[in-house]
């Protein structure tokens, strides 16, 4: 009997204790880049999902979800060994990967060897998931430039009056990316690339491949760019004669820093819309209604046209509620179990929308070309979509 009772004591104990301690959810951001915002949208959007599943009983019957986060500074070898530290973590389940697509693609090796679902929640590039194998740890709740870049293109061409274009691209993974998609698209959507131009992150001087865009006889510039230098190209080209100041259409990647700040007036004389896959703005859907006001109190604006980032922060609410129904459906935090579940979910009304389903054993980016949209942002930097 005393021996019964000990093992009743001792299985109790047990199961009271892992109760007790935490799931954890890793994030990668580029906190440390002077100009992003994009770390902290995506951290606030990942802490509100946390708190409201904690508050109505967390995960495997009682556990808490806690998020664990590191600072890439931009850098992909950082970005790498982020993620294995965070992988190696007890009881971590996934790694929200952010802003930078190179970032993420150089731990592509490293997420297949620990076998920790690595989940992007901003970065576009389609190496990320390409190639699917059946065992792929590679997700994505974000825009995917296989289709992002397509809107981008179809965008150019309608501000364009002669359709020929002047493509400004990084000589990163996510410019190589989108480059490709250009040419492989750029004859089916009845458009010239008048002219390709590339440079490096870091570069303070852009004469040259505007001089190009001019020379090209393009009248649209199709810009791949971050904050800093599509900031840079911005502020260049309000300082020409307004003849040659080309419409711009722009990849996302600039309302993942205070752009605003960095051009400032220059916004008032260019005509720029960027791509957007989410809007809080006139936004019908209850969750992203009442995760707009949360977000608004968090960030201390008055309005949904000035919540920072507001991609990063919808994905990354939406991919932990996804992430937490892996795990309850898993039964488990090992990283297999939970990668499978991923593949596996019932469908779910997100922010963004009704994932139905999430994944697919074959498919494993959540969003498609029916969430793209596109907006201005203004010189006192809210994002508002174009109708």
């Amino acid at each position: 009997m005393h021996k019964i009772l000990a093992l009743l004591f001792f299985t109790l104990s047990t199961v009271t204790a892992q109760a007790s301690e935490p799931v954890y959810i890793g994030f990668d951001g580029s906190y440390g880049q002077k100009s992003d915002t994009s770390a902290k949208a995506i951290e606030l959007g990942a802490r509100i999902a946390i708190d409201e599943i904690n508050a109505r009983g967390g995960v495997l019957n009682g556990r808490q979800l806690e998020l664990t986060t590191r600072d890439n500074q931009g850098l992909t070898m950082r970005g790498r060994d982020n993620y294995v530290a965070m992988a190696s973590q007890k009881d971590l389940v996934s790694v929200l990967g952010g802003k930078h697509s190179p970032v993420i693609v150089e731990s592509i090796p490293d997420a297949q060897q620990m076998k920790v679902p690595y989940i992007s929640v901003w970065g576009s590039a389609n190496q990320i998931t390409d190639n699917i194998q059946n065992d792929s740890y590679m997700f994505r709740v974000s825009l995917k430039d296989e289709w992002g870049v397509v809107a981008l293109l179809a965008q150019a061409v309608k501000v364009s009056s002669n359709h020929k274009i002047c493509v400004l691209v990084p000589n990163t993974v996510w410019g190589r990316s989108g480059e490709k998609v250009l040419r492989d698209k750029a004859q089916s959507h009845h458009a010239t690339l008048a002219s390709v131009n590339w440079y490096n992150w870091g570069d303070k001087d852009f004469a040259r491949q505007l001089n190009a865009c001019s020379e090209s006889g393009a009248t649209a510039i199709l810009m791949i760019a971050n904050e800093t230098e599509g900031a840079l190209i911005v502020n260049e080209i309000a300082q020409r004669p307004e003849v040659e100041r080309l419409p711009i259409v722009a990849h996302w990647g600039i309302t993942g820093g205070d752009f605003a700040a960095l051009t400032g007036k220059s916004l008032d004389k260019v005509n720029l819309r960027v791509i957007q896959t989410f809007s809080f703005v006139n936004n019908p859907r209850p969750k992203a209604q009442a995760l707009a006001t949360k977000v608004m109190t968090a960030q201390g604006v008055k309005s949904p046209e000035a919540i920072s980032s507001p991609v990063g922060v919808a994905q990354a609410y939406d991919t932990v509620y996804l992430v937490a129904s892996a795990i309850n459906k898993a039964q488990s935090t090992q990283g297999t179990a939970v990668r499978n579940a991923l593949e596996k979910l019932p469908p779910y009304d997100g922010a963004i929308k009704r994932y139905a389903p999430p994944f697919t054993r074959s498919n494993h980016d959540a969003l498609n070309n029916q969430q793209v949209l596109f907006a201005r942002i203004k010189p006192d930097g809210s994002i508002t979509p174009i109708r």
